[in-house]
């Protein structure tokens, strides 16, 4: 007597047809070039989290554009066969925020385009989980859309209360705090923002970093982006030395750190402290 047949969600449905093209792709991005850690082939949804975590880290540290364009392809076809997994949501949503701060000056409208589709992915993370990181993503996303006083009414409303609602879930998180300290630092004094504003979200930061130890393949970027910062602010407010230290404490943490070693670094003159 054949065995009864088990019934399969549509969800189920949709990931056993898209997992084979899932394998394809993993391959690919391997021989592509992708960060090492996107090489295994695996269909565990968290694994794949990790995986994209990683590769993400890896290419925004080393400021390689061509691995970053592979790790996106990998989490849209991640979070295509597991629509409904909040962290691959949420690392899609992340992969392209970080696409979009990397062609913004070149190319604005392709950002745009970036960030709006961040958008829709970090509020599908929200949806299906509370993310304090994926409120604060979407905050400064809504924030880097901002390009008039007619957007700055409605986006900088929407910016706000998304911050407003990943600080209530995530009051001790760093990342909120760096993503807090980058919208003050773009942000005049006279609403709110600045660099003194700044500065005090960015220490802030790096003190709660201190403690901060999220289990894999939970989100662990920032720590080194937050001395980034740290240094440009106090190079706008004159105090190279504490720049340069924030800088060279930044390459302590990620020494291939390229944004910091190629152009930050240089824009104080000197290079390393002997």
């Amino acid at each position: 007597m054949p065995a009864a047949p088990v019934p399969r969600s549509p969800a189920m449905l949709r990931a056993f047809v898209l997992l084979p093209a899932l394998v394809v792709l993993l391959s690919s991005t391997y021989q592509l070039g992708a960060p090492r850690g996107l090489a295994a082939q695996t269909l565990d949804p968290v694994e794949l989290a990790e995986r994209l975590r990683t590769g993400l880290d890896e290419a925004s540290v080393a400021g390689d554009d061509d691995a970053l364009g592979h790790t996106v392809i990998l989490a849209r076809r991640a979070v295509t066969a597991f629509p409904d997994h909040a962290l691959l949501n949420h690392y899609m949503g992340y992969a392209l925020y970080l696409l979009a701060q990397r062609t913004m000056e070149t190319d604005m409208r392709a950002a745009h385009a970036s960030l709006e589709e961040a958008e829709s992915f970090l509020e599908r993370s929200i949806e299906l989980q509370p993310i304090a990181e994926s409120h604060a993503l979407l905050s400064s996303a809504l924030g880097m859309r901002i390009d008039g006083a007619a957007s700055a009414m409605s986006l900088g409303m929407r910016s706000g209360a998304a911050m407003g609602r990943a600080k209530a879930l995530g009051p001790d998180n760093p990342r909120v705090r760096l993503l807090e300290g980058i919208s003050a630092f773009h942000t005049p004094s006279m609403f709110g923002g600045g660099h003194e504003a700044a500065l005090e979200h960015f220490l802030a930061a790096i003190e709660l970093f201190a403690e901060d130890a999220p289990k894999p393949p939970l989100p662990a970027w920032g720590h080194a982006e937050t001395y980034a910062w740290l240094g440009q602010t106090h190079a706008a407010l004159g105090r190279s030395d504490e720049a340069r230290a924030a800088y060279e404490r930044a390459l302590e943490l990620e020494p291939g750190y390229v944004w910091v070693r190629e152009a930050l670094l240089p824009q104080l003159g000197g290079g390393l402290t002997p």
